[in-house]
């Protein structure tokens, strides 16, 4: 018997990110938490661990969300449980906003001082004094050269339309990583669903059908049935949704044909919180039919939650 364990971790796809992740494991019997970081070639190996289920997450200070955050199980053997951790390297993709050269207003600044120089003689007038011609196109030429400076000063330090292509660029990228983000989640929380409702559906399935007494023939057929489900957790919305009104019309069926073989007892047995459950949830499958959109899809779960009752505290405790 092996009271202790270990775990071996891998992180993998983007070694620069192994410096600074944190490895996090709280231990969902004694809620006991333990932090490692790994080394930098994404190794961690932690021993002396009770067996048992532990929530890993891993996280790194770059980063808002963590880098994988799920529920793991620790084997009672002497060789280490290994865990592989994938690490995306467009989770770390954060490309800074672009350096805009200052503008060089030297020129526009030794314009402004020639023109000062250049007044400076004709500055010094007496009243009465006469205004010769030279004094007087000189007085024109700097004030010519001193509106070209303010011209080219507008241009250099507020650009038409005030533009700032660096920071559009930025947002830009930006919108591109919250894209992502969202297309990621929203596949994460759809196969998750699909899992809970799958793991749901065999559970009271299962229950009705032990509660029928039902031959090994047609528990094959239901059961086969969900575990097919299970296995395509990760297809399309199309293609799961009308596996999923496929089952959803086998229950019905097998449920129907079950009672009527109850006898007097039909209504009884209908009447079964399981047997209603699995029928309620079956009905919704078969009368939403095949779905094309995913938000689509995740209504449905909705709606057999909601005539089913919570299903995650039912697969928690199977």
């Amino acid at each position: 018997m092996v009271d202790k364990a270990a775990f071996s971790f891998q992180l993998q796809g983007y070694p620069v990110a192994n410096r600074d992740a944190v490895v996090t494991l709280t231990h969902e019997a004694t809620g006991t938490t333990i932090e490692r970081k790994p080394f930098l070639d994404g190794s961690l190996l932690v021993r002396d661990l009770e067996p048992g289920f532990y929530e890993m997450t891993v996280s790194h200070p770059n980063l808002v969300t963590p880098i994988d955050k799920r529920r793991i199980r620790l084997f009672p053997q002497p060789a280490p449980t290994q865990v592989n951790i994938p690490v995306p390297a467009d989770l770390f993709k954060d490309t800074p906003i672009r350096d805009i050269p200052d503008a060089d207003l030297g020129p526009v600044q030794k314009a402004t001082s020639d023109v000062k120089t250049r007044l400076s003689p004709i500055g010094t007038k007496a009243s009465g004094e006469v205004i010769r011609a030279a004094d007087w196109n000189l007085l024109v030429g700097a004030v010519q050269d001193l509106a070209g400076a303010v011209l080219q000063l507008t241009n250099l330090v507020s650009p038409r339309g005030h533009d700032h292509p660096e920071i559009a660029d930025k947002i830009a990228e930006v919108q591109d990583n919250l894209r992502a983000f969202a297309e990621a989640y929203g596949r994460s929380l759809l196969q998750l669903q699909r899992e809970i409702e799958t793991e749901s559906l065999r559970k009271n399935a299962t229950d009705v059908l032990t509660a029928a007494g039902a031959s090994p023939e047609v528990r094959a057929s239901v059961l086969d049935r969900v575990d097919e489900l299970h296995a395509l957790i990760q297809s399309d919305t199309t293609h799961f949704t009308q596996k999923l009104s496929n089952a959803g019309s086998l229950i019905l069926s097998t449920v129907n044909d079950l009672a009527v073989a109850q006898g007097a007892n039909a209504d009884a047995f209908m009447a079964k919180p399981e047997v209603k459950a699995l029928t309620d949830s079956a009905r919704q499958y078969t009368d939403t039919g095949v779905q094309t959109k995913p938000e689509s899809e995740l209504k449905t779960y909705e709606r057999t939650t909601t005539v089913s009752g919570g299903k995650l505290t039912n697969v928690v405790r199977r």
